[in-house]
């Protein structure tokens, strides 16, 4: 049942046994595990079925680190949450995004990563992780790329070098969430869910060692409060640790930050367009089929280039993906030779004419000219029929690629969310955001570039333009939308806000569900895992619930 918070009695307490609050993939994925029980369940959700810019507004807030998408665009306030913004199309045309589960490297304790550790290991989480392939509906638990070719037509690249190897990304449909499962969730018995309605304080009792209530405020100045046995915040790696930080009227850090760790960690996944990849030859452009979008197994799949676990731990690096993109136009100038000399040299000379330029600095691009008659021919041959017919072969004249690398981030307190001194709508006080980047963060990037180059021309596949520089943050470094570590998850509250059961530590009926609590974020996409760890706390809770 949906239930429009806006018209709630004033000041009424809504009972139920679990509240969750958010609405978007790990609230619903939660609920989900719970339609059809006896369990009285409610959900609250800030937004309504569609976005509106009133309550998106809520999202504002500032960057004071490194470059950042604007705060209110980089969430979706609204039933579904994120899943609105998995916009990668897919090849049956709908819309998804990218998933996979994180490496088995990326759960341990790794000492050139500080602060680095999972209590628990991969093949613990793996159960969890088939049944999230399952929510998602997507293919089956398989990885490897073998699983994936079809011999002469998508093949692996041949890497004479085991620093590098092929990975598989599977992608799952955002209608799923957004509408199968919030439909579901709407039918449900044993559910309600409060549409536009937004915790702005957690009250607990006076030890703060256990939630009584979460007030709620509406837009239009209404206000209520829900009670419940258990509580699950789900709303993200941002608005989580906003609501904690203002919960703040007994314990005035606020709830959970004792140890002044909730907000910091922030974590994302770095992406960058860069290094330009030159193939070999033709022939080697032509087996790339496999790290493009395509369909296997009733399920859409991608391959992409990653560093080894072995390179990972010789080198210290952190985990690093990519995937690679015709560059149609390079590919074109290459095929036109606009880089050859002659050509060059020809394009210099009129510039130089039209300029009016001194004689002296014309005249000495001559030299170019007979140097380089070949391709000065064949320019003057491929301009002239280009503009009769189409000569240049999208599909199987690609000379030039891009990468696009997506790599695990260092977990650093120094980044962090913050409380800021100005308010929203709701009275609240709105976030800052400081993204920051490690020295080991700015190596990776490029060390990995540099090694894939080595092997590249080793494997006579051809080599890269590398354009970042070492220990620099490169221009257009841009994040994924991935809001990871704001509640991080350790077993000692010293280290962690929530322990290995997700629990906010010293709280006895608080959880967080959802990415704020991976201690490292691996390369891979969050959702894959954030469902398999909210599925894992789905099952915890019922079994507290029917004890």
């Amino acid at each position: 049942m949906f239930i429009d918070s806006r018209t709630i009695e004033e000041n009424k307490l809504i009972r139920a046994d679990v509240c969750i609050v958010g609405a978007g993939v790990a609230g619903l994925t939660v609920a989900q595990e719970f339609i059809g029980t006896k369990v009285d369940l409610c959900i609250l959700e800030s937004g309504g079925e569609k976005a509106d810019k009133a309550t998106q507004s809520l999202n504002w807030g500032k960057n004071v680190g490194l470059p950042y998408y604007s705060l209110d665009s980089a969430r979706a306030r609204f039933l579904g949450g994120t899943s609105h913004f998995w916009i990668i199309n897919l090849p049956d045309r709908g819309m998804g995004v990218r998933l996979r589960p994180m490496d088995p490297i990326d759960f341990e304790v790794r000492d050139w990563v500080p602060h680095s550790g999972w209590p628990f290991n991969k093949n613990y989480l793996d159960p969890y992780y088939k049944r999230a392939q399952q929510v998602c509906r997507i293919g089956p638990y398989r990885y490897e790329p073998q699983n994936w070719i079809d011999p002469g037509i998508r093949d692996e690249l041949k890497f004479k070098d085991d620093r590098i190897n092929t990975t598989i990304f599977q992608f799952g449909d955002r209608n799923v969430f957004f509408k199968d499962y919030a439909d579901a969730v709407k039918k449900a018995d044993n559910i309600r869910t409060f549409l536009h309605g937004n915790a702005v304080e957690i009250e607990t009792n006076e030890q703060a060692n256990e939630v009584r209530r979460i007030k709620v405020k509406c837009l239009n100045g209404n206000r209520f409060s829900i009670a419940a046995k258990i509580y699950i915040l789900a709303m993200g790696g941002l608005e989580v640790p906003r609501l904690l930080l203002l919960s703040n009227k007994i314990q005035s850090t606020g709830l959970g930050n004792g140890n002044d760790l909730v907000g910091r960690y922030f974590m994302e996944h770095p992406h960058l367009w860069c290094s330009a990849f030159f193939p070999e030859n033709i022939k080697v452009s032509n087996a790339t089929a496999l790290y493009g979008i395509f369909k296997k197994h009733q399920t859409a799949v991608m391959g992409k280039i990653a560093l080894s676990e072995h390179t990972l731990r010789n080198e210290k690096l952190l985990n690093w993906v990519t995937s690679i993109h015709p560059d149609y136009d390079l590919s074109y100038r290459n095929f036109m030779g606009y880089d050859k000399p002659g050509v060059a040299a020809c394009i210099e000379i009129k510039n130089n004419l039209k300029k009016k330029a001194p004689f002296a600095e014309i005249i000495r691009h001559f030299g170019k000219l007979s140097a380089d008659p070949k391709s000065i021919l064949q320019f003057i041959y491929r301009t002239t029929a280009s503009h009769y017919k189409n000569i240049f072969d999208r599909a199987r004249q690609i000379t030039v690629y891009r990468l696009n690398p997506m790599m695990e981030q260092a977990p650093n307190p120094q980044s962090r969310v913050s409380l800021d001194d100005e308010k929203d709508a709701l009275g609240q006080l709105r976030i800052k955001l400081d993204w920051q980047l490690t020295e080991l963060d700015t190596y990776t990037m490029t060390r990995a570039q540099e090694i894939l180059d080595r092997v590249l021309q080793k494997s006579g596949l051809g080599h890269l333009l590398i354009e970042t520089q070492r220990n620099a943050v490169p221009k257009g470094i841009h994040g994924g939308w991935h809001h990871m570590g704001t509640t991080r998850m350790h077993s000692s509250p010293s280290q962690g806000v929530v322990d290995p059961d997700c629990r906010v530590h010293g709280i006895a009926n608080l959880y967080i569900g959802g990415a704020s609590v991976f201690p490292t974020s691996g390369y891979a996409n969050p959702v894959l895992t954030t469902i398999a760890l909210v599925l894992r706390l789905a099952d915890h809770i019922k079994a507290i619930l029917y004890e």
